[in-house]
């Protein structure tokens, strides 16, 4: 049988002309990946410096760049929520509250600091002491504390309700015992009055805010809550069974100014302090607002 030269040739001809195809693309790809850069990361974070890659990071991070950028970052929702709701009542019960001035004759009897327990004075920088009201009608009644108008039967009142306006009221009744008092604007005017809760509603945590102007800063409003609601104290002899205590900062000047829940109603008549040696320690009291209705139904 004759051998075929040929055919031995032929079997390594074809082998390599495949493996030579395969060697050129190899090459053609691996430098075209090195001209073009690198392939974007499974991570999704794009190569720096690539028109794709920043439009894919744009879109990866659509309403955060600019906030990254200025360093302001939005508050939640929730916040916001919660202090416009804050703000609305404050809004609400601040018209209704007014500073109440008094000549510095007409004093009361002393404060008291027995045991650091006091009630709530007017605050006086070497005038005329100012303490603080509300008005409860519209006709232009408002209520406040004994300690506040003393013996006085005519006093200043100055309200905040867009301009600032300053009126005579008469000392309509005081009762000592309650530490209430009860005036009367010298005036046809209607008058922003504020809305009065039922206080025996109260809970232990509740939020409530104080108005009035402690230190003759007028319609100063702190923040804190009912500590409790049916705290006894005595003051000077005299026996409070069940006052609203609170952690809102009250001090001179804030007597007679009101205790709001978070509907902007009116549940206390801010009236004592705890002072352990003349020290403000946080712990307020206001007479609740449901004690005070029978004296102001009585005396309007």
């Amino acid at each position: 049988m004759k051998r075929n030269k040929g055919f031995r040739i032929n079997n390594f001809m074809w082998p390599a002309a495949v493996f030579g195809v395969l060697a050129v693309a190899a090459i053609w790809i691996n430098i075209d990946a090195l001209t073009s850069g690198p392939l974007p990361s499974l991570s999704g974070q794009a190569a720096p410096n690539q028109p794709w890659a920043m439009n894919l990071s744009a879109q990866n991070q659509t309403g955060q760049a600019a906030n990254v950028q200025t360093g302001n970052v939005p508050p939640p929702r929730t916040a916001l929520q919660v202090q416009d709701a804050f703000s609305q009542v404050v809004a609400a019960a601040r018209p209704s509250v007014v500073a109440i001035t008094r000549t510095a004759g007409a004093q009361t009897a002393a404060p008291g600091a027995a045991n650091g327990m006091m009630y709530l004075a007017p605050y006086s920088d070497g005038q005329n002491p100012v303490g603080s009201g509300i008005i409860v009608d519209r006709r232009g009644y408002i209520l406040t504390t004994f300690q506040t108008v003393g013996k006085a039967k005519l006093v200043r009142v100055t309200l905040f309700s867009g301009t600032r306006s300053e009126y005579d009221a008469d000392v309509v009744a005081v009762d000592p015992k309650t530490d209430l008092g009860l005036l009367k604007i010298r005036s046809n005017e209607v008058f922003p009055a504020a809305i009065l809760a039922n206080s025996d509603m109260i809970k232990v945590g509740d939020i409530v805010f104080a108005i009035g102007s402690p230190f003759g800063f007028s319609r100063t409003v702190t923040m804190g809550i009912v500590s409790s609601s049916r705290r006894q104290i005595t003051i000077n002899g005299i026996r409070y069974p069940d006052m609203i205590q609170t952690d809102a900062a009250i001090n001179e000047g804030n007597d007679g100014g009101p205790l709001v829940n978070i509907k902007g109603e009116v549940i206390g008549i801010n009236m004592a302090t705890f002072m352990p040696d003349n020290h403000f320690s946080g712990i307020g009291f206001a007479i609740p607002i449901s004690d005070a209705i029978n004296f102001i139904d009585a005396n309007i």
